[in-house]
């Protein structure tokens, strides 16, 4: 995420790239009804009738529930990422827009159209978290930045793409439980954060013109003031805020701000990072204009 974060939930727009680290997914088929998922995360076996929709696996269950009365064998499904889960890169998306692609890919033996894709996927991770923009999904389908709203719709797409730099907190907040604290606080405000968002939102549509400028200091320089923003709405813990501090003081960085939620994660930055020494991650990553593809 670069902008427009919760405001992207209340019909706003959102910033949102994709990284050139991946996740892969792939089907094996077998000679019995046997569904078997391989992952990091562990291994989980079940009856192509009667598919288990707990965690971890929850987002794969869904989407195996869609089309399980037309599975006509059991499977392996192996997934592999290059980085772990818990750094928050939209790997859940990731991982359901794959999932989702190959297993309409075995069926119907075609790659599918993108905007039914997202569209699909979107609505499984709505109905298992029972909330959620849809931006990680776009991304991972599109690859490059993408201006988008919630209903879903893709405004514009980026392919010339910034240098970005991205330091991890060590830690992540889970997405809804961050919504839901926001969403509390927004109900005890004025004006139901209206004029936050709307700020929230002006800023958006400045970074996608810098994006469509490939302005990359002007970017920076909206990010700043997105950055502030974030701290009103009160998700910059203080990990954060000294991530935050840390970069800004980088000659080769020209703007930073939280990605994401907030209360832990990441923090984004525009350039180069330079070395750190202290107890923060940096995550080596670059945006990509590529998204979910298949490879033989």
């Amino acid at each position: 995420m670069i902008a427009g974060e919760h405001a992207v939930l209340h019909k706003k727009h959102a910033l949102v790239g994709a990284v050139n680290q991946r996740v892969y997914v792939s089907i094996e088929p077998r000679d019995d009804d046997l569904i078997i998922i391989h992952s990091s995360l562990g291994e989980r076996q079940m009856s192509r009738k009667q598919i288990d929709l707990s965690k971890p696996f929850h987002f794969i269950g869904a989407i195996l529930t869609k089309y399980r009365d037309i599975f006509e064998c059991g499977f392996d499904l192996s997934v592999k990422a290059d980085f772990p889960a818990d750094v928050g890169l939209g790997s859940s998306s990731a991982i359901s827009v794959a999932t989702m692609a190959v297993v309409q890919i075995w069926l119907t033996d075609n790659f599918p159209e993108r905007d039914k894709l997202m569209k699909d996927t979107i609505e499984i991770i709505r109905a298992v978290q029972g909330r959620g923009s849809g931006a990680d999904v776009a991304a991972a389908v599109y690859g490059g930045i993408l201006l988008y709203k919630a209903t879903p719709e893709i405004i514009s797409r980026h392919v010339d793409l910034p240098p970005i730099a991205l330091v991890y907190a060590g830690y992540k907040t889970p997405t809804p439980k961050v919504i839901k604290i926001v969403e509390q606080q927004r109900k005890h405000s004025a004006d139901g954060y209206e004029n936050l968002y709307n700020r929230i939102d002006a800023s958006t549509i400045a970074a996608n013109e810098a994006l469509r400028n490939k302005d990359w200091r002007s970017l920076g320089l909206v990010l700043n003031k997105g950055q502030i923003l974030m701290e009103e709405l009160g998700v910059c813990d203080d990990a954060l805020a000294e991530i935050v501090a840390i970069m800004n003081g980088m000659p080769n960085i020209v703007g930073t701000k939280i990605s994401g939620s907030g209360l832990g994660d990441c923090v984004l930055g525009i350039g180069k990072i330079d070395d750190i020494d202290c107890k923060y991650k940096v995550i080596p990553i670059e945006l990509s204009p590529h998204g979910v593809k298949q490879e033989k």
